[in-house]
């Protein structure tokens, strides 16, 4: 008896140094795991063919796009029921959206022939009509998982200069819902559906202001 209670403390001795043993490969493993790799994305439209411009001397100078606050980084937003919405960090679009949508826009209108020219915010022509918009959604609803859907909303607002004196002569809200297939790179296929999105409503836009601009 008294041989087998001077045994016991080398068994525990053994016993640490195996355990500790294993949880020391059990660290190295988990360190040489690469880390996840965060994506980005960038959404593309293009009006598919450009128009002559217009022979009117009008200037359109289209201002940032603002957008929503729960838009406002870069991260993904899905929402997952009525009030929970999430971010996803590994998945981010590569320009913050409002700025990436204001260049469509400006690109959109510029080939659309509508106005004589159409310009940025920091230009120094004079316009004769200004652009702006409200980014309201953007986000991949996944409240039906089986059918997820792209939606984008946006509002516009076109003003007219009459002497530094602007006045609104055009407004409206533009809203689409595009489906898409979730799969090995969910993100880009979400991507892809909100430039669909966006072709409808510069598409939308572009025939409101052939109406409005004479």
């Amino acid at each position: 008896m008294m041989r087998s209670f001077n045994a016991l403390p080398g068994r525990l001795a053994l016993l640490s140094l195996l355990m500790a043993a294993l949880l020391a490969g059990c660290m190295g493993q988990a360190l040489e795991r690469p880390a996840p790799e965060r994506r980005f994305y960038t959404i593309a439209v293009a009006r598919p063919q450009s128009a002559p411009p217009s022979q009117a001397r009008t200037v359109l100078k289209v201002r940032p796009l603002r957008i929503s606050p729960a838009y406002q980084d870069r991260e993904m937003v899905y929402r997952m029921d009525d009030t929970r919405y999430v971010s996803d960090y590994y998945n981010a679009f590569f320009v913050q959206p409002a700025t990436s949508l204001t260049q469509l826009t400006q690109d959109w209108l510029g080939r659309s022939g509508i106005f004589g020219n159409v310009v940025n915010a920091t230009s120094m022509v004079v316009d004769t009509h200004l652009l702006e918009g409200m980014i309201n959604t953007l986000h991949a609803d996944f409240r039906d998982q089986a059918n997820p859907k792209a939606v984008l909303a946006i509002q516009f607002f076109l003003l007219k200069n009459k002497n530094e004196d602007y006045s609104v002569i055009f407004s409206k809200n533009y809203h689409r819902e595009i489906p898409f297939t979730p799969g090995t790179d969910t993100a880009g296929a979400l991507t892809e559906a909100y430039g669909k999105a966006l072709a409808e409503i510069l598409g939308e836009l572009e025939t409101d202001l052939r109406t409005v601009v004479k």
